[in-house]
């Protein structure tokens, strides 16, 4: 069976976001990222010279995917932008209770570009709503906290009820917020 047509960087990346997700980085060994991207063990040190290297990689990996993921949402109408936000979380919704929430991994590689930039995402569409600067930085940071605890509890929980309630009471919140 051929392998896929992307490079051995990014299936490195992806091989180790994933195991990042799902057992946590510190965990994965190098033979083993290199094994779930199809890679020769020896090869992956000329991508990544250390485990910092790939913490990094995970790292930015993430906030492409999330960045990537955020740019589908943008639209005219700043309010549909964030409940699709909100509801990203829902279509994840296993795996945040299986692993987490993306951002929750990449806080444990030291990632916090990904929540900066989310952050940032978040207050323009605040922004957008006619709130000022002040206001729509407090109401992205009371939303993602929100959306993030809400994932949170359902990871330790086992049970996505916790993430599921707090889409829905943040959906309603946006739903009502004018600035």
């Amino acid at each position: 069976m051929p392998r896929p047509a992307t490079n051995k960087r990014e299936r490195l990346t992806a091989a180790a976001i994933l195991m990042a997700r799902e057992s946590g980085l510190e965990s994965a060994t190098i033979a083993a990222i290199a094994g779930a991207a199809d890679v020769p063990a020896g090869s992956v040190y000329y991508y990544f010279k250390t485990k910092d290297d790939v913490a990094a990689a995970v790292a930015e990996g993430i906030a492409t995917l999330l960045a990537d993921a955020r740019e589908s949402l943008d639209a005219p109408d700043d309010r549909a932008a964030l409940t699709g936000f909100l509801r990203s979380y829902l279509e994840d919704a296993a795996g945040t209770v299986a692993y987490g929430t993306l951002l929750s991994t990449a806080a444990t590689v030291g990632g916090a570009d990904a929540h900066r930039e989310t952050l940032g995402w978040l207050t323009s569409r605040f922004a957008g709503l006619g709130f000022t600067d002040g206001a729509a930085r407090a109401r992205a940071l009371h939303l993602l906290a929100g959306v993030e605890g809400g994932g949170a509890l359902a990871h330790a929980l086992g049970d996505a009820e916790p993430l599921e309630r707090e889409v829905a009471h943040l959906e309603r919140w946006v739903a009502n917020a004018g600035g």
